[in-house]
Order: structure tokens, then sequence, then C-alpha cells
């Protein structure tokens, strides 16, 4: 009788074993589960940022090769087919950078942000051409109007970014074309060290432009990045 029992309780005690085995590894492996999957949706949401601050930083700093393009080529007296086809490359990115906003944020902020962004260059390169022609009322009058253009840029990423103070980024943008205006200046001198410093110096501004604008549009749009 106490040899039944015995084997009894061991074929229960087996069973039960078994089945704590089978319920910890069913519950070992839907964590693990857990955590992959965490960890995979922590991995995109970190790729789509980095994509993100690439895309902007690509775009923003072919802003300025562009406008720089088109100033060299305004001030070394170049043919208007050469400038023309420079102008339509820094229209083209222009262009760009507000179908990005426009895709991020709709249509009304793509169209918002196009005309300022499009009129800003034009005022650039016509501070760049009253540079050429050592016109200087001509370069007060062109930086007047690019301000006013850069502010209404600025109103504009900030009715749809609120976490980038309109002032903050109107500073930052009237300090990238402060730069470009003044590498302009020194290339017309022939002062060329000090205009490719200049023009270095602006593409790393630009970058730190695109980091915080980058973040803006994270904390704005969660639900994507």
């Amino acid at each position: 009788m106490e040899s039944k029992t015995s084997k009894l309780v061991a074929i229960v005690a087996v069973v039960v074993a078994l089945g704590l085995g089978l319920f910890g590894g069913y519950m070992i492996g839907n964590n693990m589960d857990d955590m992959d999957t965490n960890e995979s949706a922590t991995t995109q949401q970190s790729t789509k940022q980095a994509d993100l601050r690439v895309a902007l930083n690509n775009m923003l700093r072919e802003h300025v090769t562009s406008s720089l393009v088109v100033t060299r080529n305004i001030v070394d007296g170049a043919s208007q087919q050469k400038i023309d086809g420079a102008k339509a490359a820094q229209t083209a990115n222009a262009v760009a950078i507000a179908t990005t906003v426009g895709d991020l944020y709709g249509d009304d902020a793509k169209t918002a942000i196009t005309a300022p962004f499009v009129e800003h260059i034009a005022q650039s390169n016509n501070y760049a051409q009253a540079v050429a022609d050592g016109d200087t009322m001509a370069q007060a009058t062109a930086l007047t109007a690019l301000r006013a253009e850069l502010r209404k840029v600025a109103t504009v990423f900030n009715s749809v970014i609120p976490s980038v103070p309109a002032d903050t980024l109107y500073e930052a943008l009237s300090a990238h074309e402060d730069l470009l205006n003044q590498a302009a200046v020194e290339y017309k001198a022939g002062n060329f060290e000090k205009a490719y410093q200049l023009e270095n110096d602006a593409l790393v501004q630009i970058s730190g432009g695109a980091e915080a604008l980058a973040g803006g549009i994270v904390e704005s749009k969660p639900d994507m990045f």
C-alpha cells in the first residue's frame, strides 16, 4: 500500500513539475516576446527620428550651398544663363523644404511657407547683386526686405511647431543670412580665405538649426516619431 502511494505521489510530482515547467517557459517566452516588441518599437522610433534629422540637415545644408553657388556666380559676373541655372536649383531646394513641411503639417502649411521662403531667397540674391555692383543703398534695401521675409518664415514655422519660438527662429535665420551676406562681401573684396571660413560657419550654423527644428517636429508629432 505504501509502495502504491509513493508511486502515486511521485507521478503527481512529475506532472506538477512538467506543468510548472511548461507554464514557466510560456511566461518567460511571453516576457521575451514583449521585450523584443518593445525594443523593436523603440528602435523604429529612433530610426524615424534619425532619418528626419538627416533629411532636414541635408536639405538645409543644400540650401546654403545652392545659395553660395548663386552668390559666387553673381559676384563673379557669370553669364545670365549660368546664374539662372543656379537660381533654379536654389528654388527647387526651397520647394523641397516647403514640401517636407506640407507632408508633416498639411497643404496649408506648405502654401504658407513656400512664398516667404522663396522670397527670402530672392532678396538674398538681390543683396548679392548689390554687393557685386558696389551699391550700398541697394544692399540696405535688400537686407530690410530679406529680414521681413525671414520674420514671416519664422512665424509660419512657429505656427506648426509651437515649441520653437518665432523670435528664436528669426534670430537664427538672421544669423544664417548674416554669415552668407558677409561671405559675399569678403568674396567680392578678394578675401577668399575669410569668405570660405564664413561659408563653412554658415553650414555649421544651419546644421544646428536643423537639429532644433527636428526636435520640435518630433515633439509636435509624437504619433509619427
